[in-house]
């Protein structure tokens, strides 16, 4: 007979300790949830899954920028996979918690080695051990949560949607879902931190126009005065969209050097040209499908400088539009 000794309310500093002594004496159906695993944990788990006569169950999100950078291990979840572990995707899930049988753990750790404390660089972190009633109150709490059957066919996709993180990628109108809307935010936040590559707001009157977005377009800047040369906007830079409205809807890349009234936006703009004549060529980066509530006071604290056109922002700044604005697909 296994005796298991309920240590309520025990604060941990180094998760291993519990988590690996409790998989040794399972008691009951097993419950973990975590958005990061690490290969050398996801094995452990597997070989104690393998030994279990119990239900095994984990949650979490696959996650192409998790998987690219290393958090989230597809051939670890793949071991898991083979030993029998019921392996479901929770969008959003950011809760790390460890239910075995009748014992409960809830704290901070992911299921890595860092997290854990199980590595040699360790990360600095906490959890308490539950009592009973706790435990079953987290068992029902994650079995409430909205999740769906993750398969080997979920894991092969994700694995090429993170490789795929290191190209570049064209947004398509329509056909754009949660785990490729992710991929291509990363691919265009990793563009974003490249030094030579500068970070705009650029307003644009009128309403929202989402559609003329999505393919290759341009915008104009204003003359800096009398004698005065182009705009330093250059090929390369990346571009948040506003309306007059201040709403905020779109990211474009700048493919052009500015160039001074060319024909084509002159005969579509007319006498307005003359007051914008530096036209920027751009092509679609970031374009949801729909409008989010994303107004260009959220991100600087003065608007002031779109009267002239456009304004510098920096990387945090833009960072925020862009993770407000992948919410749609996420």
């Amino acid at each position: 007979m296994v005796i298991i000794v309920i240590n309520e309310d025990a604060v941990h500093s180094k998760a291993a300790d519990w988590l690996y002594e409790a998989i040794d004496r399972v008691d009951g159906d097993v419950l973990l949830a975590s958005p990061y695993l690490s290969y050398d944990v996801c094995r452990r788990l597997a070989q104690a899954a393998c030994r279990s006569d119990h239900k095994w169950q984990l949650y979490t999100c696959l996650d192409p920028s998790a998987v690219a950078n290393g958090f989230l291990r597809t051939d670890g979840l793949r071991e898991l996979m083979d030993s029998g572990v019921d392996i479901r995707h929770v969008d959003r899930l950011h809760a790390k918690a460890f239910v075995v049988g009748g014992r409960g753990f809830l704290g901070s750790a992911n299921l890595t080695g860092a997290g854990l404390g199980s590595s040699a660089a360790p990360n600095a972190e906490l959890g308490v051990e539950l009592g009973p009633a706790q435990v079953e109150s987290t068992r029902l709490a994650m079995k409430t949560w909205a999740s769906h059957a993750v398969t080997a066919d979920d894991l092969y996709e994700i694995h090429k949607l993170a490789e795929n993180l290191t190209r570049a990628a064209r947004p398509s109108s329509g056909e754009m879902d949660s785990a490729s809307g992710l991929a291509l935010v990363e691919r265009l936040l990793l563009d974003a931190r490249d030094g030579d590559r500068a970070l705009w707001m650029k307003s644009e009157y009128g309403s929202p126009a989402l559609t003329k977005w999505r393919s290759e377009w341009y915008f104009g800047s204003p003359q800096k005065g009398i004698g005065k040369g182009r705009p330093s906007i250059k090929p390369g830079d990346l571009v948040l969209i506003c309306a007059q409205t201040k709403d905020c809807y779109a990211v474009v890349e700048i493919t052009s050097q500015p160039e001074y009234l060319p024909q084509d936006y002159a005969d579509e703009r007319g006498h307005e040209a003359d007051r914008w004549p530096w036209v920027s060529r751009t092509k679609p980066r970031f374009v949801p499908d729909e409008l989010l509530e994303l107004k260009a006071d959220e991100l600087v604290r003065s608007t002031g400088g779109l009267q002239n056109g456009h304004i510098r922002l920096r990387l945090e700044q833009f960072t925020h539009a862009v993770r407000s604005l992948a919410r749609l697909v996420a």
